[in-house]
């Protein structure tokens, strides 16, 4: 860090701020004693919140109140709304990530400046990893968005390797076997439907999941790659890929 000018006041932030993260790791949550409620659960999740707040020099009760509501912003009003512990677990997971996440763009961008990058040059180096796909027992809404993301680099590599190419083929008559491949655009298309609806139902305080499920089996009813399980009133599933026969 010295080497690409991060001063040693920069970097005892960097390593506060990293250790703060770790701490709301630690953050474990009981029931309260309202319906969806929660609070903190003992005094070692306490520490945990007290050093976190002291080390991101901000207010304890604030950060706590965070972690343990949401805040629903209307046109007309704003709901404060309580968690219950998984939801507050969630809550503080996402505050954890965005933190470090926050903490990466600064270093990246501080390394920019020092090697010297044109802030003004429209032109830049990328490294594009190669898309791969994960699959675990218990697969999150994060989760989801990783493979999301990976479809979106598929479709990406598809298009320009693929799709383009052959095209220009076409155009200059040369002589070539088309090569098969799939498509996964209607995916990508009917994921990003999937979200936007679920943002959408996150809007109103008194959406549940059958509620979000509902809206769901009206509106893509039509869609092939859609399929309602005839036995559930809220799962659903997204055909990936048709299996051949």
């Amino acid at each position: 860090m010295d080497i690409v000018g991060i001063n040693e006041e920069e970097q005892e932030a960097i390593f506060r701020v990293v250790a703060a993260v770790l701490h709301i790791g630690n953050i474990n949550f009981a029931k309260g004693k309202e319906v969806d409620s929660s609070v903190i659960q003992d005094d070692n999740s306490r520490f945990h919140l007290n050093t976190a707040s002291e080390l991101l020099e901000c207010d304890c009760n604030n950060l706590e109140k965070a972690l343990i509501t949401r805040e629903i912003v209307t046109p007309e009003e704003i709901i404060t709304r309580t968690l219950d512990p998984e939801s507050a677990l969630a809550s503080r997971d996402a505050l954890a990530k965005t933190i470090y996440s926050r903490l990466f763009d600064w270093i990246v961008e501080k390394i920019n400046v020092s090697i010297g990058q044109d802030p003004n040059s429209k032109q830049l180096i990328g490294v594009l990893d190669i898309y791969g796909f994960e699959s675990f027992k218990i697969n999150s809404f994060e989760q989801l968005c990783i493979n999301y993301t990976n479809e979106k680099l598929q479709q990406h590599f598809n298009q320009h390797v693929f799709k383009m190419e052959q095209e220009e083929y076409t155009r200059e008559e040369i002589n070539w076997s088309y090569i098969e491949f799939v498509d996964n655009q209607d995916v990508l298309d009917l994921i990003e439907k999937l979200i936007a609806l679920l943002d959408e139902c996150s809007m109103f305080p008194r959406s549940t999941h059958e509620t979000f499920a509902q809206k769901l089996y009206t509106t893509f009813k039509n869609n092939k790659r859609f399929v309602k399980p005839k036995l559930s009133r809220t799962d659903f599933t997204v055909v990936h890929y048709d299996i051949p026969g």
